[in-house]
């Protein structure tokens, strides 16, 4: 196919062109802006009732219907009069909602709706680190409390340890051996972002190099010291294709919306001479 029919900027350029020739083949300016005729077509009725039917879940009584009409009258009538006193320079709200009517337009002609799993698996490889999956930890924790041991806190913990080592205790060493505190002492596949919202990024990531089958630590966190036995660890690694098919295809039409965008924008400048003043 030649370039030239794959440029964005035509496709955009040739459905404005069409939706003009349409709407002036249904509303002829001689019989609607031009002078005072405002004409109420059945095809606006129709669009009045469908409104009304989706919104209340019901179709408008005749007498609904005709407050439609006259509702819809009433906001043409000050619509025209607001151009016609020039309302809508120079008012940012307008030039805003104008500027993203027409870059919605932009992205729906430019932007396909389906996108082939081919041009994803692509978009998926080389965008790797994004569909990574953090490694997973199930552990036990001893807490001990600088409040209760005060400076004999990392030598009490310490004792502790070595206690736990020497026994050879597991995951079923004795709950007495630390301090009680609100905080679980148990944790079954937790990633390192889950871990460190409860005891903080630096427990988390200490906690992320242990291996796992004995009581290792101490390892500080907001609360305090803890022990710590590691007893199972998922490691990390990509979601398969399959499963993140959906986020991929929404990440790949961001980033072609984004730069379709910019690049019709680029094109539609290049019709202007630009001047910034100061510059």
């Amino acid at each position: 196919m030649p370039k030239l029919l794959r440029d964005p900027l035509l496709h955009f350029l040739i459905l404005g062109s069409l939706l003009f020739v349409v709407y002036t083949a249904l509303n002829p300016p001689a019989e609607t802006m031009a002078g005072n005729l405002i004409r109420v077509t059945q095809g606006d009725i129709d669009r009045l009732r469908q409104i009304f039917e989706k919104q209340r879940q019901y179709p408008p009584t005749a007498e609904e219907l005709q407050g439609l009409i006259q509702a819809h009258l009433k906001e043409e009538v000050l619509y025209r009069e607001a151009l016609a006193m020039g309302l809508d320079k120079d008012d940012a709200i307008v030039r805003r909602r104008m500027a993203q009517k027409l870059e919605f337009l932009i992205t729906d002609v430019t932007v396909p709706n389906e996108v082939d799993d081919a041009v994803l698996m692509e978009f998926y490889e080389k965008n790797a680190a994004d569909y990574m999956r953090a490694a997973r930890l199930s552990f036990r924790h001893i807490y001990f409390n600088p409040d209760r041991h005060g400076e004999r806190l990392l030598d009490e913990a310490n004792v502790a340890l070595q206690t736990l080592q020497t026994t050879g205790a597991g995951l079923q060493a004795p709950d007495d051996m630390g301090d009680r505190s609100m905080l679980e002492t148990r944790f079954q596949q937790k990633s390192t972002v889950e871990i460190s919202r409860v005891f903080g990024g630096e427990f988390a990531e200490s906690i992320a190099t242990l291996a796992p089958g004995s009581w290792q630590g101490p390892i500080r966190s907001g609360y305090g010291l803890h022990l710590v036995f590691v007893n199972e660890r998922e490691a990390g690694g990509r979601h398969a294709f399959a499963e993140v098919r959906e986020r991929v295809k929404n990440d790949y039409l961001f980033e072609l919306r984004q730069s379709r965008n910019e690049e019709v924008l680029d094109k539609l400048k290049s019709r202007y001479e630009i001047v910034v003043d100061g510059k």
